[in-house]
This record gives structure tokens, C-alpha cells and sequence, in this order.
């Protein structure tokens, strides 16, 4: 899997050009004005990485322009930027750049996303749902830019990734394992951003599992991912104290007893979630039957080389 950015940041470039001195020739231009338009992009995968967004994919983009601190004509309301054959178009009719004025841009990644921005540039996602994982998690990710009507250059709209990379990594010393009924607990997977705040559903924090899996068979000593693949979830500061994995596993051989397992998720050195973050839980099952243990790996959203947490 390709990712956006080693530091959590995408690079977006928007082309602006310039235009005319009324608000009139913003939608009327005169000859030789020129319009906003947005540089292309390549294929990645569903959990976004790497410096570019997935081919065919788009994004919402909100925009405002004026002087001094009067910046509060829309330019662009909720409009969807689509990547078609290698260039990046945009619906609702051709923008373009007015001399003097200064623009404020706001972008959401992926334009299925319902959001709202008001003039200050304060972005609101209400209940966002986290809920589906692996290739199918969504990638929640916003972007500010600014402009200027008489220095029309390419203006870099830097997505943020706004939710926190979790992954449930499990191996076994050698002795193949069947692992049942894992579940997660005290996990909220749906909240609501405001600006740079996020306020947690609990619909999923209380008696219920947040993710389950029925059977996960390891014959080897190979990495094997829980509940699918990646856990894109919003950021958890603090992690609750009731956030837990419980599964069962049994030996396929020598002693098949069922056992069951009970692991918290919040360590001493792994107290929060932070959103652009990436969290590896490596759950070790040992030969004999011994009891499970735990490290939790944390590094930035694609960084290979993790940090160790005990």
C-alpha cells in the first residue's frame, strides 16, 4: 500500500492565474484572463499515502476572496475537483482570479464526506463513520490555502490526514493458532470534527464491540491483521481505560484447550490516539501455551522504522 505523506501531509498544487478587477469579470472575464484550475494526481490505495491522491478520486473545495480583513466572497461553495484522465476539473462553472484580491481555500478529501466551512475557515464533519476498515477505510483529510489575485502562482493545498492509523497485528512463535471471537472494546469508531476539535460518539464505547472477527487461522510466524487491515479512527485523547481487545485462541495441535485473552489498549507510554499517527499493537502468542504479550509500535502515518512502546 502506497501512502500520502511521511508527516502526515499531502501535497495538493492549485494552478491560479490572473483575471480581472471587478467582481463582475470573476465569472465574466475579460480577454486573456486566466482560470483556477488544479494539478493532477496518481493512483494510491484506500488508506492515502505518498505525496499524490488516488486516481479517479475527488475532493470538496470551499473558497473566499477580498482584501485587508474583509476576505468573505465565496468563490467556491461545496464544489466537487475530480481527477479524469490526468487533470483535475471542477463543477459549478470556470473561476477566475481578480487583481488585488486575496483568497482563502478549504479543502475535504474524499468529496463523499458531508462537510460545511464557514468564512473564518472553521470545517465541520458531523458524525463521521469509521466503521469500515482494511482497503475500505476511508481516509478522512482536510486542507488550507491562501492566495493572491496579483501573484497568481501555484498555491499548495497540504492535505492532513484528521484521523488516527490503528492496526492489530497478531503472530505466533511457530505453533499454528485459531483465533475466535475477537472483539474491541470501549472504542468509538463514528465522532464529529469541529475545526481542530473532535467530540466522540459513545454509541460504541459502552456494552457493545466497537469491531469484531470470527476466526483468524496463523500457521506461520507472519504478521496477521485483526478485524482487516487498518483501523482509521478518530483521535481518542484520552484513550478510556476500558479499551480492550478480548479474543479466544486455541492450538491446532499438542494442547488445544481454548483459551481467551484480555489486552488493554491504553499502556503506559500509549495514553491517546493522536489523529496523522500511526499505532501498531503486536500481540505475540507463544509456544506452550504461555500468556500472550503486548508492544505497541508508534510512528507517523507511513514511517516503516517504529518506535517501541512498552
Amino acid at each position: 500500500m502506497r501512502l500520502i505523506s511521511a508527516k502526515t501531509i499531502l501535497g495538493l498544487s492549485a494552478l491560479l492565474l490572473t483575471a480581472a478587477c471587478t467582481d463582475e469579470l470573476a465569472e465574466n472575464p475579460a480577454d486573456g484572463a486566466r482560470a483556477i484550475a488544479f494539478t493532477p494526481a496518481t493512483e494510491t490505495r484506500a488508506a492515502v499515502e505518498g505525496t499524490t491522491l488516488p486516481s479517479g478520486s475527488s475532493f470538496s473545495v470551499w473558497g473566499w476572496y477580498g482584501t485587508g480583513n474583509e476576505i468573505n466572497k465565496n468563490v467556491f461553495n461545496n464544489i466537487t475537483v475530480t481527477e479524469s484522465g490526468g487533470t483535475w476539473g471542477y463543477t459549478g462553472g470556470t473561476q477566475y482570479w481578480i487583481p488585488g484580491m486575496t483568497y482563502n481555500f478549504y479543502g475535504v478529501y474524499p468529496a463523499s464526506v458531508t462537510a460545511s466551512v464557514t468564512t473564518d475557515g472553521i470545517i465541520t464533519i458531523t458524525d463521521f463513520d469509521c466503521s469500515k476498515t482494511g482497503t475500505n477505510a476511508v481516509d478522512l483529510m482536510t486542507a488550507t490555502a491562501k492566495g493572491s489575485g496579483d501573484t497568481p502562482a501555484p498555491v499548495a493545498m497540504e492535505f492532513q490526514h484528521e484521523l488516527a492509523r490503528v492496526n492489530i497485528i497478531v503472530t505466533s512463535e511457530g505453533d499454528a493458532v485459531t483465533i475466535t471471537d475477537a472483539q474491541l472494546y470501549g472504542i468509538s469508531h463514528k465522532g464529529t470534527l469541529n475545526g481542530s476539535n473532535w467530540e466522540l460518539s459513545q454509541e460504541s464505547v459502552n456494552d457493545a464491540p466497537s469491531f469484531t472477527e470470527q476466526t483468524l487461522n496463523i500457521s506461520d510466524t507472519q504478521d496477521h491483521l485483526l478485524f482487516g487491515g487498518d483501523l482509521l479512527l478518530p483521535p481518542h485523547n484520552p484513550l478510556s481505560d476500558n479499551a480492550t481487545l478480548d479474543f479466544s485462541y486455541q492450538y491446532t495441535t499438542g494442547d488445544t484447550t481454548s483459551k481467551s485473552a484480555s489486552i488493554k489498549l491504553k499502556t503506559n507510554s500509549v495514553t491517546t490516539w493522536e489523529k496523522g499517527k500511526r499505532y501498531n499493537y503486536r500481540i505475540n502468542i507463544p509456544r506452550n501455551a504461555q500468556d500472550v504479550t503486548l508492544t505497541v509500535e508508534v510512528a507517523d502515518w507511513d514511517e516503516k522504522n517504529y518506535t517501541v512502546e512498552w
